[in-house]
């Protein structure tokens, strides 16, 4: 029972990795048409709702989210994603909506930071990453704590 799940947690991160290599790729590509990005903002949102059940984890805070999409890992993978999506969107000219997504990947992965056991696993490039954006994002005063919590642990 416990390795099927462990099984299909794999599936899902090799999904979720593949997705935001394609993403990077396209957003590399400085030639890259808009229209050649929609067919992949349609992909990364299908991706997102079957994998992590996006709809629904948008309706409930990241601490309330990365407690459901445990363990840690899936935690990191989703603030993954959402920060490839940000981007994409940001490059599609949706800039409120990529904020949007910058924000909620940044605090899920706080989360998943504050969650792993293994400092090791932790994502500080993705999270130095949303950090340097321009505007700066955000924090409310969870996350600004986990932040400084995990400045402190550095």
């Amino acid at each position: 029972m416990f390795t099927d799940r462990y099984d299909w947690l794999l599936v899902q991160l090799d999904e979720v990795g593949e997705a935001v290599g394609k993403i990077a790729a396209a957003l590399l590509d400085i030639e890259v048409d808009q229209e050649q990005l929609l067919p992949l903002d349609q992909q990364t949102d299908a991706l997102l709702e079957t994998a992590f059940d996006h709809a629904r984890m948008a309706l409930v805070d990241a601490r309330t989210a990365a407690s459901i999409l445990r363990p840690p890992a899936r935690v990191r993978a989703y603030a993954q994603l959402l920060a490839q999506k940000s981007r994409l969107l940001h490059q599609l000219g949706r800039a409120e909506a990529s904020h949007a997504l910058a924000c909620r990947a940044l605090a899920l992965h706080l989360e998943a930071a504050d969650q792993e056991t293994d400092p090791d696993k932790i994502d500080h490039a993705g999270i130095e990453a949303l950090l340097d954006r321009d505007p700066p994002l955000q924090l409310g005063a969870r996350h600004q704590q986990l932040l400084d919590n995990l400045d402190g642990s550095r």
